[in-house]
């Protein structure tokens, strides 16, 4: 896709993965770990009911391999800001969603390469032009995940005084530039996507929708309040759509497996946009 977007994406994601640090405060770390629970059943959830979500989709509509390359992709990836963004508007546990999303980053130079392998493994084989390099995935989720989460932390902690200020910059650059990103991919790869329109939208939809009742479910089976139902019902659908991008673009080499993850951001913001507004209205008094 030319050297522009390979030096893009890394960088985009490396940007978003700082703001997923820089919104981690310490008192939130501490307060979310009083109750390992709701993280451990959430992280644990997210990395099992989200593969077979996509294995359920794969096996039912038999979509193309390009679409099950990004089925696999984004079932594996972790979760993303734009939740904390969604938990926020929506009224959930804002501090729950952050601590979950920066969990999941953390995590996710371990379980990323393992899920993303097994998938291609199972659902792929027949395609050998696909490989999955698990050494060169581990070593640039390390550096764009773990390290700018990190950084992000340790950036948060100088002149704190700025930090809200400098948290809502670095939220809005972050979501600006995916976006710009994702428009820009959509346009490059617009001939091989409205190829595979109609099983892009399918897909992303019924993810959408089962990703959503799979975390909404899980929490109120494990008796969490309202608020933390609602974060799980965003967070397990939100994925970190900038780290799929640099799979399928950099590590790969292959930029037509991003498309259903530029469809999938523009669906669930349609999605999870108008049950936003839905509840404020139910909760605005009449």
């Amino acid at each position: 896709m030319g050297p522009l977007v390979d030096a893009a994406v890394p960088t985009v994601t490396f940007l978003m993965m700082v703001a997923v640090g820089h919104g981690l405060t310490t008192s939130e770390l501490r307060r979310s770990a009083t109750d390992l629970r709701a993280l451990i059943t959430a992280t644990l959830g997210q990395l099992v009911l989200l593969p077979l979500i996509a294995t359920v989709i794969i096996l039912v509509f038999n979509p193309p391999p390009a679409v099950i390359a990004g089925l696999v992709l984004v079932a594996a990836c972790p979760g993303g800001t734009i939740s904390n963004f969604y938990a926020c508007l929506a009224g959930a546990n804002s501090a729950l969603s952050i601590t979950l999303t920066a969990i999941s980053c953390l995590l996710a130079f371990v379980t990323l390469p393992f899920l993303v392998a097994a998938g291609f493994f199972f659902w792929l084989n027949d395609q050998p032009e696909i490989e999955t390099p698990i050494t060169a995935l581990v070593i640039q989720l390390l550096f764009l995940v773990a390290l700018p989460t990190c950084l992000g932390m340790i950036l948060r902690r100088w002149r704190p005084k700025t930090n809200e200020s400098r948290d809502k910059a670095l939220r809005r650059v972050s979501l600006v530039a995916l976006v710009a990103l994702v428009t820009y991919i959509v346009y490059d790869q617009r001939v091989a996507m409205a190829s595979a329109l109609g099983e892009l939208v399918l897909a992303a939809v019924v993810f959408t929708s089962l990703a959503m009742a799979s975390g909404y479910s899980l929490a109120w089976v494990t008796g969490r309040p309202p608020a933390d139902r609602l974060t799980y019902l965003i967070e397990f659908p939100c994925r970190n759509l900038a780290l799929a991008l640099v799979v399928s673009v950099t590590i790969l080499g292959r930029p037509e497996f991003a498309g259903f993850a530029t469809v999938l951001l523009l669906i669930q913001a349609l999605v999870i946009l108008t049950m936003v507004a839905l509840l404020r209205r139910a909760r605005t008094p009449a």
